[in-house]
C-alpha cells in the first residue's frame, strides 16, 4: 500500500503495518488509519505515526521509557478488551517548540498500541503525569 506522506514522501507499507485506532486520537476524530514510520538507526528513538488518511496528520511519537526511567502504564480492562489480546507498545507523543529545549511530550495520555492485532486507542493514565513534560531535561547549573 502506498501512503501519501507530508515529511517523507510517497511510503510503500504493507498492509500488516498498518494500525486502526479503535477510538481516535484526541481531536483528531476524522481519522481512524495511520502506520509507523521509524529511522533504520537504532540510537534515533523516536518514530512517526503518519495517517493513512492525510498526508499532512503526522504525530513525531517517543517510547516513554527513554523520557522517563520509572514510567508506570497500564490500560483498564475495557481498554485491553478493545485493543485485544497480547502486550502493549505505549508511545508518547511529542510537541516540538521553538526554542527547541522547550519541546514537550504528554505523559499523561500515551497511545497504546496492540502489535498483533494493529488496534490502537490514546488512554488516559490514572497515575499522576503531566501532559507537558520537558523533552529535553534542563541543564543543571555547575
Amino acid at each position: 500500500m502506498l501512503v501519501k506522506t507530508r515529511d517523507f514522501g510517497d511510503v510503500e507499507v504493507k498492509q500488516q503495518d498498518i494500525i486502526t485506532f479503535v477510538q481516535p486520537i484526541f481531536g483528531f476524530d476524522g481519522f481512524k488509519t495511520f502506520v509507523l514510520l521509524r529511522q533504520d538507526d537504532p540510537d534515533i528513538h523516536f518514530s512517526w505515526l503518519q495517517s493513512t488518511e492525510d498526508a499532512s496528520v503526522c504525530f513525531l511519537t517517543a517510547d516513554p521509557r527513554e523520557i522517563l526511567d520509572n514510567y508506570e502504564f497500564s490500560v483498564k480492562r475495557e481498554e485491553a478488551e478493545q485493543l485485544g489480546g497480547g502486550g502493549l507498545l505505549y508511545l508518547v507523543l511529542a510537541a516540538i517548540r521553538d526554542p527547541i529545549d522547550q519541546s514537550t511530550v504528554n505523559l499523561k495520555s500515551p497511545i497504546a498500541l496492540n502489535p498483533q492485532t494493529g488496534r490502537a486507542m490514546q488512554v488516559i493514565l490514572d497515575a499522576d503525569y503531566p501532559i507537558r513534560h520537558l523533552l529535553i531535561p534542563p541543564k543543571e547549573d555547575a
